[in-house]
């Protein structure tokens, strides 16, 4: 397939020494973090994100410094994830554009000597197929909270031939096991591992989690296998408060990424912060901007749906950060903040 790359920028990342290049092919916009020309050895990590209403806007998200990419790009991998050229319930087309962002980086930063590939949810369909061939050139995959169904129906993907030709590790919270639990069982555990989380939730596992199927699928592939079956939960980190208290009262802090198709806001707030403010599960907060951008009454829960569509959420999620969104919502679009912006969570 013929691509035009449409733009192409370089520039330090803010966390560490990442270089982060940003572009467009086939109009999929993408996001490379590079640990550097002289300390990357050709070794590739690709993202494929889930599904995302039509209407989103395209975004090529990546955090360099969670737990994931930051450990990651230290010893010498890239990290790099795709938009999708378009939104909605494709595979066939994520597929070429990650096909297309892989051969990029090989024409652009130098030759991929390993390819390994993490989807969730939507992308955990693509990463199967991909390990059944439907990419070249990968050596493994991890599929998060994989839905391995057709989109339309409860019958499974068509195009699965549940024979995959890579190791495909399935990293699953513990109420959404039947689909992986289907795959292994039709393609055996020659070249599949399930990896259970327990947690309820879709794709409700932490960076470490992640990180730890992700080097188990490495070391597979250098013939050291993996536990084919076991419990891949990490306890959530207690992580240190930076917050500031303010004259207005609450704390404010910033925020570490804001979602570019969902609008959700990751902060580094942390649950020592709820604590000092006295929010418990179940009580009202406000979170807001400063200078009057906007305000949004929220619920601290458990979990996004422990909120009805349209109302707003405040938890901490399995990193240990403090994570502001909208059911079915954009919290960006309604607070008007974006990444590295300050926010303020107040009684």
């Amino acid at each position: 397939m013929r691509t035009v790359v449409l733009a192409l920028l370089g520039l330090l990342a803010s966390l560490g020494a990442a270089e982060i290049r940003r572009g467009e092919i086939g109009g999929a916009k993408f996001t490379v973090a590079l640990p550097g020309e002289k300390a990357w050895q050709g070794k590739l990590v690709l993202l494929a994100h889930g599904y995302r209403p039509a209407a989103a806007p395209l975004g090529a998200d990546l955090d360099v410094g969670d737990d994931f990419s930051r450990p990651l790009l230290a010893e010498g991998w890239a990290v790099a994830t795709t938009s999708y050229r378009r939104n909605g319930w494709i595979v066939g087309d994520a597929i070429a554009d990650l096909a297309a962002l892989r051969d990029h980086i090989a024409r652009e930063v130098g030759p991929v000597k390993r390819c390994l590939v993490v989807g969730n949810s939507m992308g955990g369909l693509i990463v199967t197929r991909i390990a059944e061939g439907a990419l070249d050139g990968v050596d493994g995959v991890v599929a998060i909270g994989a839905y391995l169904g057709d989109g339309e129906t409860e019958a499974y993907h068509p195009a699965l031939t549940w024979q995959p030709k890579v190791p495909v590790l399935f990293l699953t919270n513990q109420d959404e096991l039947e689909h992986p639990a289907h795959y292994v069982s039709a393609a055996g555990t020659e070249r599949t591992a399930f990896w259970k989380v327990a947690r309820d939730g879709h794709c409700n596992t932490s960076d470490l989690e992640r990180l730890n199927a992700l080097r188990a699928v490495d070391a597979w592939v250098d013939g050291k296998p993996p536990a084919r079956e076991r419990d891949g939960t990490v306890p959530p980190p207690r992580r240190p408060s930076t917050a500031s208290a303010v004259e207005e009262g609450g704390l404010e802090g910033r925020v570490r990424l804001a979602h570019e198709a969902w609008g959700n806001l990751s902060t580094d707030l942390v649950a020592a912060d709820l604590e000092t403010l006295g929010l418990k599960r179940g009580d009202p907060a406000v979170v807001s901007a400063p200078g009057g951008k906007g305000r949004l009454e929220v619920t601290v829960v458990g979990f996004r749906s422990d909120v009805k569509p349209g109302k707003g959420a405040l938890y901490v999620t399995v990193d240990g950060w403090v994570l502001v969104e909208i059911n079915h919502g954009n919290a960006a679009k309604a607070l008007g903040v974006k990444t590295g912006d300050k926010l303020r969570i107040s009684k």
